[in-house]
């Protein structure tokens, strides 16, 4: 599908994004993402619209370099998908990230690992979360400088989001899971030559953007992300979240100091579904894992016994796409062609 954006979406963004991130005249960005996505588009933009300095580097799967980078241009701004992040910390030295105070992460779910890395590097850096989608131009939430983190934060200037229940499309209360819809000037008007359904919805005769992510708001407006809706799986009549079962197989990983790959993701979750058959969940990782391990891990992790892995497949490396994410459509073909 393309996503046309025009050129008042990707400018009504920045606006928002330059009245949100705190940054004055001795700011250095070190902009590293390729704008072939919206992401990296917008953070090429940034500095020339906000007035400071920018540094470019053009491969964020180079560490090595980007850490040379950060330390040769001083740069005090780093934003970046929570891959790309780990890979960068693991690597650098706390001489070299000395400059920074401000890293934002952004296109996935940052784990807790990544908040923990940056704290015991012992200096005053702050780790902004937030939340957007290629189609909204692309920021829609983010956690606010000096505040306490929740979720992936408010929306930014400009942004609505509602949560609707998925199938009704009815809007829900507070502190209730549903469908994130979302409205602004920053959201595209349309796929480019798109025979499908539509991606927005209407409600009280508005139009909104239909995210296809599930998650629920709080009293102050906080958003807090459960995953794709894709991305969940109804066992026993439950809805099941495989990004949950990635997560706490992370914290158990860490917990017990499991052995994982230096750069990269170590688990990806994905699922068949036989016909007459209830769903199977199917663990691929780069680490050496029994099935028993794995689910004796999700049992220590509080999760109930429908989170249970019915294979495990082992696999020299997850791939990732261009932004820095789990390729899942890639594995999920892999799955099914086995």
């Amino acid at each position: 599908k393309g996503v046309p954006l025009t050129h008042d979406n990707i400018l009504s963004n920045l606006r928002s994004i330059i009245r949100t991130i705190e940054i004055d005249k001795n700011s250095v960005l070190f902009a590293v993402l390729p704008p072939f996505h919206s992401m990296g588009y917008c953070i090429s933009l940034f500095s020339l619209l906000s007035g400071i300095k920018v540094a470019y580097s053009p491969d964020p799967t180079n560490s090595a370099t980007l850490a040379r980078g950060i330390a040769k241009w001083k740069a005090t701004l780093f934003i970046s998908p929570p891959s790309f992040l780990k890979a960068l910390l693991k690597i650098a030295t706390q001489q070299q990230l000395k400059s920074l105070s401000l890293i934002v992460s952004g296109a996935e779910k940052a784990p807790q690992e990544l908040f923990d890395k940056v704290a015991d590097l012992g200096r005053d850096i702050q780790v902004i979360e937030g939340y957007g989608i290629t189609e909204c131009s692309p920021v829609l939430t983010m956690n606010r400088h000096g505040e306490t983190k929740i979720g992936v934060g408010q929306p930014i200037p400009g942004v609505k989001l509602r949560i609707i229940h998925p199938e009704t499309h009815k809007p829900l209360n507070c502190n209730n899971l549903g469908l994130i819809i979302a409205s602004g000037p920053n959201v595209f008007s349309g796929y480019f030559h798109h025979n499908g359904s539509s991606p927005f919805i209407k409600l009280d005769g508005k139009s909104w953007y239909n995210t296809g992510d599930l998650g629920f708001l709080n009293e102050n407006n906080h958003l807090t992300i459960s995953g794709r809706l894709k991305r969940f799986v109804k066992i026993g009549g439950e809805m099941i979240s495989l990004g949950a079962i990635e997560e706490a197989l992370i914290e158990e990983a860490v917990a017990q100091n499991w052995p994982r790959p230096e750069e990269g993701p170590a688990f990806a979750i994905c699922f068949i579904e036989p016909e007459g058959e209830k769903s199977q969940l199917i663990l691929l990782t780069s680490s050496f894992l029994t099935l028993r391990d794995a689910n004796d891990a999700l049992k220590n992790q509080g999760l109930s016994n429908l989170y249970r892995l019915s294979h495990i497949k082992q696999i020299e490396e997850i791939p990732l796409t261009g932004t820095g994410k789990i390729d899942y459509r890639n594995l999920q073909d892999q799955v099914l062609e086995e």
